[in-house]
């Protein structure tokens, strides 16, 4: 409203210039008096059609370049412009209003060596670019947004700004244009070795992929293309009259639940928090690669449970959760990690990624122990080295057979990452 009136207040300023210019030159007469009522006529009328000039009119969209990234990528964003009457404009600004959840970046590995003493990730983002429309209709540029953190971040809004020659007339429209584009957590490649392996219900270790055990046949089956040609069941194929090949059994897949502790501590810091949910989908995109059967347990006020074994569904529901899920600050973790224990049915093995330590969890975590086959901890951490208390809180889970792993920020820059639950 307050725009409106301040182009309305103008506009009348400039219409009573040109009539007391118009006065002047009537009663004075000469040369130089009609020279400047002349002179400022077409400056006067082109003002006052630029005051009337409708900008809401104008059409502006988007297009998003692969609206699917990864975090620590960039993005192209298209931006086109069209208006239906081919007045003529000197200059016009395009504003682009970013979101909150865009004011921090994300450099992939880059970040744990940079940002390791604030541990911030926040940044401000800010977009304005200057175009000379002059008579033309339609026109488009680019952007590249860079770094980009995790989450769904929406485009929701666009300013833009124009005048006329003099500037003392000038007009500014919002435009609600709305874009959402996701961007995943940071995948690191993983280095695995570990210990972890079953044969049916046994406790045998090993940290290669299952293999096929062609010792004894369990069955046999239709012959698929693929299968060796010294798996044919003979006996099998001639009696009915089909290819028939044998089957055998085959290595039961690791039963490992990995844990994620979502409570903001005290101490921890922004890229810690992000260091944890990318470790946790690394290590789930690792471990579903060795084919064992995995589910993830993120445990806040309330626990967000995913058994994912081979279904691509669940797996999708988590990497949905992590793209958005925030640190939360009520309860203590060690209580929440027994609660969830205790509702949980048997797991051969635990993994937990951890950001924090203190007496109550290191206790939890022994208790459990107790009843499960394997447990690994990994211990992310900021400094270089761990600090006395933490060791003196990590050791007697070593121990007591945990397999624990300090990760400093700093380890996370290597690429592999060496992750060793021996």
């Amino acid at each position: 409203m307050r725009k409106n009136l301040r182009i309305i207040f103008r506009s009348i300023g400039v219409l009573a210039l040109m009539i007391i210019l118009f006065c002047y030159a009537m009663f004075q007469g000469g040369f130089v008096s009609w020279f400047l009522f002349y002179g400022f006529l077409p400056i006067g009328i082109y003002q006052l059609l630029f005051a009337c000039y409708p900008l809401r009119t104008w059409q502006v969209y988007r297009e998003i370049e692969q609206p699917v990234r990864q975090a620590g990528d960039e993005i192209v964003v298209k931006v086109h412009m069209k208006r239906r009457l081919p007045f003529p404009l000197l200059y016009c600004t395009f504003e682009e209003k970013f979101p909150q959840s865009l004011m921090k970046e994300d450099t992939k590995k880059a970040k744990y060596l940079t940002s390791q003493t604030s541990g911030k990730m926040t940044v401000t983002r800010r977009l304005i670019r200057m175009l000379f429309p002059l008579f033309r209709r339609n026109f488009t540029f680019s952007y590249v947004l860079q770094s980009l953190p995790r989450g769904e971040h929406t485009l929701e809004k666009v300013t833009i700004q124009t005048g006329e020659i003099f500037g003392f007339i000038k007009k500014s429209y919002d435009f609600k244009v709305q874009n959402t584009f996701v961007v995943y957590p940071y995948v690191h490649d993983i280095r695995l070795m570990s210990d972890m392996a079953s044969y049916e219900q046994g406790g045998v270790i090993s940290n290669q992929l299952q293999q096929t055990n062609t010792t004894v046949a369990s069955g046999s089956r239709e012959y698929a293309p693929g299968d060796r040609f010294t798996w044919i069941d003979w006996k099998q194929t001639a009696r009915k009259q089909t290819m028939m090949t044998k089957e055998f059994d085959r290595e039961k897949s690791t039963d490992i639940l990995l844990i994620h502790d979502n409570y903001k501590h005290a101490k921890e810091n922004q890229l810690l928090y992000e260091a944890s949910i990318e470790m946790s989908l690394s290590l789930m995109e690792k471990l579903e690669k060795k084919d064992y059967e995995t589910s993830f347990l993120s445990i806040g006020e309330r626990g967000h449970l995913f058994e994912l074994g081979h279904n691509q569904h669940q797996k999708s529901f988590m990497k949905n959760y992590l793209l958005t899920v925030k640190q939360e600050e009520k309860e203590a973790f060690s209580i929440r990690f027994r609660e969830e224990m205790s509702h949980l049915n048997k797991v051969d093995s635990i993994f937990m990624v951890l950001t924090s330590m203190d007496p109550f969890l290191a206790e939890a975590i022994l208790e459990i122990r107790q009843r499960i086959k394997h447990l690994a901890v990994i211990y992310i951490h900021p400094e270089k080295l761990l600090s006395g208390e933490e060791k003196h809180m990590l050791e007697p889970l070593r121990f007591s057979g945990v397999a624990v792993q300090a990760l400093s920020l700093e380890q996370l820059a290597t690429d592999p990452v060496e992750v060793n639950f021996r």
